[in-house]
Protein backbone atom coordinates (compact mmCIF):
# COMPACT_ATOMS: atom_id res chain seq x y z
CA UNK A 1 0.00 0.00 0.00
CA UNK A 2 1.48 3.40 -0.95
CA UNK A 3 1.94 6.04 1.74
CA UNK A 4 0.34 9.12 0.18
CA UNK A 5 -1.42 10.90 3.05
CA UNK A 6 0.44 11.58 6.31
CA UNK A 7 -0.86 13.24 9.49
CA UNK A 8 1.43 14.71 12.14
CA UNK A 9 0.29 15.93 15.56
CA UNK A 10 1.60 19.35 16.55
CA UNK A 11 1.58 20.99 19.98
CA UNK A 12 3.97 23.16 21.95
CA UNK A 13 5.83 20.21 23.48
CA UNK A 14 9.64 20.58 23.51
CA UNK A 15 10.17 17.94 20.79
CA UNK A 16 7.62 19.04 18.19
CA UNK A 17 10.21 20.16 15.62
CA UNK A 18 12.00 16.79 15.10
CA UNK A 19 8.55 15.18 14.77
CA UNK A 20 7.44 17.74 12.20
CA UNK A 21 10.68 17.46 10.26
CA UNK A 22 10.35 13.67 10.10
CA UNK A 23 6.78 13.97 8.80
CA UNK A 24 7.91 16.47 6.17
CA UNK A 25 10.83 14.26 5.12
CA UNK A 26 8.52 11.26 4.71
CA UNK A 27 5.91 13.26 2.81
CA UNK A 28 8.57 14.44 0.35
CA UNK A 29 10.05 10.94 0.14
CA UNK A 30 6.72 9.33 -0.77
CA UNK A 31 5.50 12.35 -2.80
CA UNK A 32 2.35 12.63 -0.70
CA UNK A 33 0.18 15.11 1.18
CA UNK A 34 0.77 16.22 4.79
CA UNK A 35 -1.93 17.30 7.25
CA UNK A 36 -0.37 19.19 10.17
CA UNK A 37 -2.91 19.04 13.02
CA UNK A 38 -2.33 21.38 15.95
CA UNK A 39 -4.48 19.84 18.67
CA UNK A 40 -4.33 20.68 22.35
CA UNK A 41 -6.71 20.61 25.31
CA UNK A 42 -8.04 24.05 26.22
CA UNK A 43 -6.89 25.74 29.43
CA UNK A 44 -9.04 24.97 32.49
CA UNK A 45 -9.53 26.58 35.88
CA UNK A 46 -6.63 25.69 38.19
CA UNK A 47 -7.35 23.94 41.46
CA UNK A 48 -7.93 26.45 44.28
CA UNK A 49 -8.88 29.35 42.01
CA UNK A 50 -11.51 31.43 43.85
CA UNK A 51 -13.83 34.06 42.44
CA UNK A 52 -15.30 34.68 39.01
CA UNK A 53 -13.01 37.62 38.22
CA UNK A 54 -9.88 35.67 39.16
CA UNK A 55 -11.03 32.70 37.08
CA UNK A 56 -11.78 34.78 34.00
CA UNK A 57 -8.47 36.60 34.30
CA UNK A 58 -6.64 33.28 34.45
CA UNK A 59 -8.41 31.97 31.35
CA UNK A 60 -7.76 35.17 29.42
CA UNK A 61 -4.04 35.00 30.27
CA UNK A 62 -3.92 31.31 29.35
CA UNK A 63 -5.69 31.87 26.03
CA UNK A 64 -3.38 34.75 25.14
CA UNK A 65 -0.33 32.65 25.94
CA UNK A 66 -1.74 29.75 23.90
CA UNK A 67 -2.38 32.09 20.96
CA UNK A 68 1.26 33.20 21.07
CA UNK A 69 2.38 29.55 21.06
CA UNK A 70 0.17 28.76 18.07
CA UNK A 71 1.44 31.74 16.08
CA UNK A 72 5.06 30.76 16.78
CA UNK A 73 4.52 27.12 15.84
CA UNK A 74 2.55 28.04 12.71
CA UNK A 75 5.54 30.14 11.63
CA UNK A 76 7.86 27.15 12.12
CA UNK A 77 5.48 24.90 10.18
CA UNK A 78 5.22 27.36 7.28
CA UNK A 79 9.00 27.47 6.99
CA UNK A 80 9.66 23.74 7.27
CA UNK A 81 6.77 22.72 4.96
CA UNK A 82 7.56 25.33 2.32
CA UNK A 83 9.15 22.82 -0.05
CA UNK A 84 6.30 20.29 0.02
CA UNK A 85 4.08 19.83 -3.01
CA UNK A 86 0.94 19.49 -0.89
CA UNK A 87 0.24 20.23 2.77
CA UNK A 88 -2.39 21.83 5.03
CA UNK A 89 -2.50 23.33 8.55
CA UNK A 90 -5.41 22.50 10.88
CA UNK A 91 -5.83 24.15 14.28
CA UNK A 92 -8.29 22.78 16.84
CA UNK A 93 -8.67 22.70 20.62
CA UNK A 94 -10.16 19.87 22.65
CA UNK A 95 -9.50 16.18 23.25
CA UNK A 96 -6.35 15.32 21.30
CA UNK A 97 -7.41 11.73 20.61
CA UNK A 98 -10.67 12.78 18.94
CA UNK A 99 -9.29 15.75 17.03
CA UNK A 100 -6.23 13.99 15.62
CA UNK A 101 -8.25 10.81 15.12
CA UNK A 102 -10.57 12.50 12.63
CA UNK A 103 -7.63 13.14 10.32
CA UNK A 104 -5.83 9.87 11.09
CA UNK A 105 -8.84 7.81 9.99
CA UNK A 106 -8.31 9.03 6.43
CA UNK A 107 -4.54 8.80 6.35
CA UNK A 108 -1.91 6.20 5.50
CA UNK A 109 0.36 7.11 8.42
CA UNK A 110 0.04 9.06 11.67
CA UNK A 111 3.22 10.59 13.13
CA UNK A 112 2.84 10.96 16.89
CA UNK A 113 5.00 11.66 19.93
CA UNK A 114 6.26 9.19 22.53
CA UNK A 115 4.60 9.39 25.93
CA UNK A 116 6.62 10.98 28.76
CA UNK A 117 8.61 8.60 30.91
CA UNK A 118 9.87 10.85 33.70
CA UNK A 119 7.93 9.34 36.61
CA UNK A 120 7.03 5.85 37.84
CA UNK A 121 3.32 6.47 37.22
CA UNK A 122 4.03 7.09 33.53
CA UNK A 123 4.40 3.32 33.12
CA UNK A 124 0.83 2.60 34.21
CA UNK A 125 -1.34 5.56 33.19
CA UNK A 126 -2.75 5.92 29.68
CA UNK A 127 -1.26 8.65 27.50
CA UNK A 128 -2.44 10.18 24.24
CA UNK A 129 -0.13 7.85 22.31
CA UNK A 130 -1.75 4.79 23.93
CA UNK A 131 -5.20 6.02 22.89
CA UNK A 132 -4.09 6.97 19.39
CA UNK A 133 -2.48 3.67 18.46
CA UNK A 134 -5.73 1.92 19.44
CA UNK A 135 -8.12 4.29 17.67
CA UNK A 136 -6.26 5.86 14.74
CA UNK A 137 -7.37 3.33 12.13
CA UNK A 138 -4.01 3.80 10.40
CA UNK A 139 -0.44 2.80 11.20
CA UNK A 140 1.15 5.10 13.78
CA UNK A 141 4.80 6.12 13.65
CA UNK A 142 5.88 6.76 17.24
CA UNK A 143 8.72 9.29 17.45
CA UNK A 144 10.90 8.87 20.57
CA UNK A 145 11.34 11.92 22.77
CA UNK A 146 15.13 11.85 22.48
CA UNK A 147 15.26 11.00 18.77
CA UNK A 148 17.27 13.34 16.57
CA UNK A 149 16.75 13.75 12.84
CA UNK A 150 18.32 10.92 10.89
CA UNK A 151 17.57 8.09 8.45
CA UNK A 152 14.38 6.11 9.03
CA UNK A 153 13.90 2.84 7.22
CA UNK A 154 17.39 1.98 5.97
CA UNK A 155 17.63 -0.96 8.38
CA UNK A 156 14.27 -2.24 9.61
CA UNK A 157 13.45 -4.68 12.40
CA UNK A 158 10.03 -6.39 12.33
CA UNK A 159 8.88 -7.80 15.68
CA UNK A 160 6.82 -10.69 14.36
CA UNK A 161 4.04 -12.77 15.82
CA UNK A 162 1.51 -14.24 13.42
CA UNK A 163 -1.58 -12.20 14.26
CA UNK A 164 -3.85 -9.42 13.00
CA UNK A 165 -1.94 -6.59 14.67
CA UNK A 166 1.52 -7.57 13.43
CA UNK A 167 0.53 -8.26 9.83
CA UNK A 168 -1.38 -4.96 9.82
CA UNK A 169 1.81 -3.18 10.86
CA UNK A 170 3.82 -4.98 8.17
CA UNK A 171 1.34 -4.03 5.46
CA UNK A 172 1.40 -0.45 6.69
CA UNK A 173 5.20 -0.48 6.48
CA UNK A 174 5.54 -1.90 2.95
CA UNK A 175 6.53 1.49 1.52
CA UNK A 176 9.46 1.56 3.97
CA UNK A 177 10.33 -2.12 3.55
CA UNK A 178 10.57 -1.90 -0.24
CA UNK A 179 13.22 0.83 0.07
CA UNK A 180 15.14 -0.67 3.01
CA UNK A 181 18.75 -1.76 2.63
CA UNK A 182 18.23 -4.50 5.23
CA UNK A 183 15.14 -6.09 6.80
CA UNK A 184 15.20 -8.33 9.87
CA UNK A 185 12.37 -10.49 11.22
CA UNK A 186 12.56 -10.93 14.99
CA UNK A 187 10.62 -13.85 16.50
CA UNK A 188 10.35 -15.80 19.72
CA UNK A 189 11.44 -19.43 19.54
CA UNK A 190 8.02 -20.42 20.90
CA UNK A 191 6.27 -19.07 17.75
CA UNK A 192 4.68 -22.23 16.28
CA UNK A 193 3.06 -20.93 13.10
CA UNK A 194 6.14 -21.69 11.01
CA UNK A 195 9.31 -23.73 11.11
CA UNK A 196 11.68 -22.02 11.53
CA UNK A 197 9.76 -19.29 13.38
CA UNK A 198 9.20 -16.25 11.17
CA UNK A 199 9.78 -18.05 7.88
CA UNK A 200 6.11 -17.51 6.98
CA UNK A 201 6.66 -13.73 7.06
CA UNK A 202 9.95 -14.03 5.17
CA UNK A 203 8.03 -15.86 2.41
CA UNK A 204 5.27 -13.22 2.41
CA UNK A 205 7.79 -10.40 2.11
CA UNK A 206 9.55 -12.28 -0.68
CA UNK A 207 6.35 -12.19 -2.74
CA UNK A 208 6.61 -8.39 -2.51
CA UNK A 209 10.23 -8.42 -3.64
CA UNK A 210 11.56 -7.80 -0.13
CA UNK A 211 14.42 -9.93 1.17
CA UNK A 212 14.42 -10.45 4.94
CA UNK A 213 16.73 -12.15 7.43
CA UNK A 214 15.59 -14.06 10.52
CA UNK A 215 16.73 -13.37 14.06
CA UNK A 216 15.16 -14.37 17.37
CA UNK A 217 15.20 -14.83 21.10
CA UNK A 218 13.90 -17.22 23.73
CA UNK A 219 12.83 -14.22 25.84
CA UNK A 220 9.46 -12.52 25.50
CA UNK A 221 8.28 -8.91 26.01
CA UNK A 222 9.91 -5.68 24.93
CA UNK A 223 13.51 -5.79 26.16
CA UNK A 224 14.82 -8.40 23.70
CA UNK A 225 13.09 -6.58 20.82
CA UNK A 226 14.84 -3.31 21.60
CA UNK A 227 18.10 -5.17 22.21
CA UNK A 228 17.84 -6.72 18.72
CA UNK A 229 17.12 -3.29 17.23
CA UNK A 230 20.29 -1.93 18.82
CA UNK A 231 22.48 -4.95 18.04
CA UNK A 232 21.52 -4.83 14.35
CA UNK A 233 21.85 -1.04 14.11
CA UNK A 234 18.24 -0.62 12.95
CA UNK A 235 16.65 2.80 12.52
CA UNK A 236 13.00 1.64 12.36
CA UNK A 237 11.01 -0.95 14.30
CA UNK A 238 7.74 -2.39 12.94
CA UNK A 239 5.37 -4.22 15.29
CA UNK A 240 1.75 -4.88 16.18
CA UNK A 241 0.28 -3.06 19.17
CA UNK A 242 -1.73 -4.52 22.05
CA UNK A 243 -2.47 -8.03 20.82
CA UNK A 244 -3.68 -8.55 24.41
CA UNK A 245 -5.84 -6.12 26.37
CA UNK A 246 -4.22 -3.03 27.90
CA UNK A 247 -5.40 -4.22 31.35
CA UNK A 248 -3.66 -7.58 30.96
CA UNK A 249 -0.49 -5.85 29.78
CA UNK A 250 -0.60 -3.58 32.81
CA UNK A 251 -0.52 -6.48 35.27
CA UNK A 252 1.65 -9.07 33.51
CA UNK A 253 3.78 -6.79 31.39
CA UNK A 254 3.59 -6.37 27.65
CA UNK A 255 5.90 -5.75 24.70
CA UNK A 256 3.77 -2.86 23.44
CA UNK A 257 3.93 -0.86 26.67
CA UNK A 258 7.64 -1.42 27.11
CA UNK A 259 8.55 -0.50 23.55
CA UNK A 260 6.31 2.57 23.47
CA UNK A 261 8.01 3.99 26.56
CA UNK A 262 11.61 2.91 26.00
CA UNK A 263 12.17 2.91 22.22
CA UNK A 264 14.99 5.14 20.97
CA UNK A 265 14.25 4.73 17.24
CA UNK A 266 10.91 5.43 15.51
CA UNK A 267 8.36 2.61 15.82
CA UNK A 268 5.68 1.91 13.21
CA UNK A 269 2.77 0.29 15.06
CA UNK A 270 -0.70 -0.95 14.19
CA UNK A 271 -3.51 -2.25 16.39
Amino acid sequence: MPTKCIVVHMSDDPRHLPRLQLAVDLTARFDGHLNVVYAKQRADFPAGMIGRAASLAHLEDAEEEEHEHVVAIKGEVDEICAGLRSWEWHEEHGAVEKLVGRWAHLSDLLVFEQAPHAHVEDDVILHDSDHMVMSAGSPMLLVPAMWERGPVGNRVMIAWKNGREAIGAVRGALAFLREAEKVFVFTYDSEHFADPPGSDLVDYLGYHGIKAELCGSTEKAGKPILRAVKDNDCDLLVMGAYAHSRLRALFVGGATDYVMRHATVPVLMRH
